[in-house]
């Protein structure tokens, strides 16, 4: 076999991603799949458009000349292209796994474009996040932590912790929302019109929200109260983190200290706290390491040094 890149399909794949035809959901190609693409009578001009490399041994009017799908009625499909380029990857083909990157670098800035959300990093705290209903004589009041200050979160095979006084200039210029799961389309309270109130503490950021007034707020509330739902994630964008090892009970553990937020967007009520393989997560992963040192770079042996030194709980609470 020869593979190469099909820059027919490039060129397709691009005017999808253009168009807006992007699906972020499951993936599968069956050969009724292909046949569909195919057609009867079969145009092979038309079906080789939905691959990302052909074999150019291969006779062109054959399946076998058009390898890695990306995509079927009439959508790219992210993980379509995932697929491609972990495959690609495992078969030394550099010039497809490459291609197939700049496919989902071109979808997610797609993506993040016609989305009603902020480019923002999300998080949901396993030991934080706990919020109650605090609603006296017919009120709907929501309270909690969202954020808290000095505690270790695990994330993507690091952990990160939030330093005191992260929020404290962010809190200055952000008009926060509180939405239901994240949603734009469902706001809750927002800090602008005063239904949100948020302080800032030892512990971390405290909201205080009255969710009366909108139909999201007030069904979430009830299922507040009901204790179906008691926690929440927040949605940020860092203006100065820094990245360091550290040891811990005779273990190197890389740390991401977060110790500025440039805004803080929202505090979301959340069904499913835990991370999920979604596009929001892949950028969220994405956005935590822009900042993060290549191995080798300038200053890791400073970094060594740095894990090498004891975890000092009591330092921790003092900072």
């Amino acid at each position: 076999m020869a593979i190469t890149v099909n820059s027919k399909g490039g060129a397709h794949a691009r005017s999808l991603i253009a168009a807006g035809k992007i699906n972020e959901g499951a993936w599968s190609f069956s050969g009724a799949d292909g046949n569909a693409l195919l057609g009867d009578p079969p145009n092979w001009v038309a079906y080789g458009k939905w691959f990302l490399a052909v074999d150019s041994e291969a006779d062109k009017e054959t399946k076998e000349h058009y390898k890695y799908p990306f995509g079927k009625a009439g959508e790219i499909y992210r993980r379509a292209v995932i697929a491609a380029k972990a495959r690609a990857t495992q078969e030394g083909l550099t010039a497809v796994s490459e291609a197939a990157d700049g496919l989902l670098e071109a979808i997610d800035a797609k993506l993040e474009k016609d989305s009603a959300l902020p480019l923002a990093e999300r998080r949901f705290m396993p030991f934080a996040g706990e919020m109650r209903a605090a609603g006296d004589d017919g009120a709907m009041i929501i309270e909690g932590y969202p954020i808290i200050y000095n505690v270790y979160a695990p994330l993507w095979g690091w952990r990160e912790i939030i330093r005191p006084g992260a929020a404290t200039e962010a809190l200055k210029r952000s008009d926060e929302l509180v939405l239901w799961d994240h949603e734009s389309s469902q706001p809750m309270a927002r800090r602008g019109n005063g239904t949100l109130e948020v302080k800032e503490d030892e512990k971390g950021v405290f909201i205080r929200a009255d969710v009366s007034k909108t139909v999201w707020g007030r069904n979430g509330y009830e299922a507040i109260a009901a204790e179906l739902i008691n926690r929440m994630s927040f949605a940020f964008a860092v203006e100065e983190d820094r990245w360091l090892w550290e040891e811990e009970s005779d273990r190197r553990i890389e740390t991401r200290e977060i110790l500025r937020f440039d805004t803080l967007y929202d505090y979301s009520p959340v069904s499913y706290p835990a991370y999920k393989e979604t596009v929001v997560m892949a950028r969220c992963k994405s956005l935590a390491l822009r900042h993060r040192p290549e191995p080798g770079a300038p200053g890791e042996d400073s970094r060594a040094l740095l894990g090498m030194l004891r975890l000092d709980r009591e330092r921790l609470e003092l900072d």
